[in-house]
């Protein structure tokens, strides 16, 4: 069985109870709907969504979606993640949702992400995606250049030119030492015009791991 579908089951009875559920973006999140929709745990729950995507998809099964201008908060926050170190610091962004993820999981006060075995990663280096307003995009990719980071400006597949996240930002990509990840994190919001980090060290929330052989992992 594919590890998405596997770990997004073995979450399934966290998710019975709740009423309120909020929902990342990205591959693992749209499996995790999937498999709540084939167990009739999509309809008669609300929804709030980390990204228009994800909401899309959850309208799509039938489901209630609430913006995030209303101020409720979730029971619970389930998403998956980009890379995951041994201790816990994650890294996310790859759907560009940085600002929403990091409001929802903040204002949630139960947190759950997901993912591939094959996402935990002890590297020496890795890309932490920066959302930035885009008029001031060129002012912080310098200041980054000039601290000593490589730093490249996200383009977009289906189009020409950047990454446009829903908040209407910029998305760069940053490479970062691993024991600088959180110090990052804090100082590169100091810049002006940056928003937000797909940087979390919180480490206030549940992770689990899943591979094809059907094993989960917990962190």
């Amino acid at each position: 069985m594919d590890a998405k579908e596997l770990v997004s089951r073995y979450i399934l009875d966290k998710l019975k109870e709740p009423q309120i559920i909020g929902l990342g973006t990205g591959r693992t999140v749209k499996k995790l709907i999937e498999v709540m929709n084939n167990e009739n745990l999509i309809k008669g729950k609300l929804f709030i969504a980390s990204s228009i995507d994800t909401e899309l998809e959850i309208s799509s099964k039938g489901g209630t979606v609430l913006s995030l201008f209303s101020g409720i908060k979730p029971t619970i926050y389930i998403d998956s993640f980009d890379y995951v170190t041994s201790d816990k610091i994650m890294i996310k962004g790859g759907g560009a949702a940085l600002l929403r993820e990091k409001m929802l999981y903040y204002f949630s006060p139960i947190k759950i992400f997901i993912g591939e075995e094959q996402k935990m990663k002890d590297s020496s280096i890795y890309p932490v995606p920066v959302e930035v307003v885009p008029v001031g995009v060129s002012y912080v990719v310098s200041l980054l250049k000039e601290r000593g980071y490589e730093v490249m400006v996200r383009e977009s597949n289906g189009k020409i030119g950047p990454i446009i996240s829903d908040n209407g930002n910029i998305i760069i990509d940053v490479m970062v030492r691993r024991e600088s990840l959180c110090n990052f994190d804090k100082e590169v919001k100091i810049i002006p015009s940056v928003v937000e980090t797909g940087v979390f060290c919180g480490k206030d929330y549940e992770i689990y791991l899943a591979n094809e052989n059907g094993r989960i992992t917990a962190l």
